[in-house]
Order: structure tokens, then sequence, then C-alpha cells
């Protein structure tokens, strides 16, 4: 089978499946031109603990997607389980106002950073492949911010819980 070519019956079997896994839920933030940007993502994974490094896969179709691809450095933000709104906010384009309002920091030098995330871990952009619909973005860490809890948002079944409910 090429792969540009799906079964229909796989793809949807497969959506079904991935359901079923549970992910942690992240704003990966970025700053272009001055102006901060940002998108929620569940995929996102370790990729190396030496060097220490994360991958995120953006959907090619996001508004966000081309920026991200020219980008030195962006932010992946692990949200805490009260921090549903922020992920809400940052799927929806429609709300795109009010990202970045409160519980930033926000100077544009570096990407912005959710203060109260449950981590926030700064990565250099060094590679990314297209693969289908996504693109794998691959980050060295540069700095770590550590909520002291561990409880972190996450998605299931397309709903928001939290490890404990």
């Amino acid at each position: 089978m090429n792969l540009s070519e799906s079964d229909p019956g796989l793809s949807e079997a497969f959506k079904q499946a991935m359901r079923r896994v549970a992910s942690t839920v992240n704003v990966i933030s970025i700053c272009v031109d001055g102006q901060p940007m940002g998108i929620t993502a569940t995929a996102v994974s370790v990729v190396s603990m030496d060097p220490p490094s994360l991958l995120v896969c953006v959907n090619q179709a996001a508004s966000v997607h081309p920026k991200i691809e020219n980008v030195l450095h962006f932010n992946v933000n692990v949200l805490h389980r009260d921090q549903a709104d922020v992920a809400t906010i940052f799927a929806d384009r429609k709300l795109e106002a009010q990202r970045f309002v409160r519980g930033w920091d926000n100077d544009c030098v570096r990407p912005p950073r959710l203060r109260n995330a449950q981590a926030s871990i700064l990565c250099r952009r060094i590679d990314h492949h297209r693969f289908g619909t996504h693109s794998i973005f691959i980050g060295v860490v540069e700095e770590v911010v550590s909520r002291p809890e561990v409880d972190p948002l996450i998605y299931l079944n397309g709903r928001f819980g939290a490890c404990g409910d």
C-alpha cells in the first residue's frame, strides 16, 4: 500500500484504539516576531535521556505549524489537572484572543511559559520530519521548571481527566 493511501476502516479502527491510550495534555508555545503562539498537543514523547530531548507531533493543517518549522526554541507546557480550560483555549482557534492573557511568563525573548504548569520544558529545536498529516519536531532540553506535586491533566476517550479519576 502506498503511504498516501489509507484504508478508511483501518483509520477508524486506529482512531478508536488511540482513544484508549491516556496521554498528558500539553501546550506547545513559541514566539515569532514578538507574537506568542501555541497549540494544545497530546503527541509528546521523550526521545532520549542523554541528551535530554523530546519530540512533539503537530498537524500540518494547524495554523502554528509553519511557524514551528522555523523557530529556534519551543516550550512544552505540561498541564496540571486544574488547567483543562487552558487546553480548551489553545485547541479552539475561535478562542485565540484569550491565549496568553493570564498566567504566562511571556517576554518573547523565549517561548511563553505557563507559570503554574505541571512542568515547562524549554527545547531547542534541532530537527523535524514530515510524515502523513503531521510533522515530528525534535528538541534538546535546555531548561525545566516543575510544579512540586505530580497531578497532570490527561486526555482519554475524548475527555479530560486526571490520574486519580
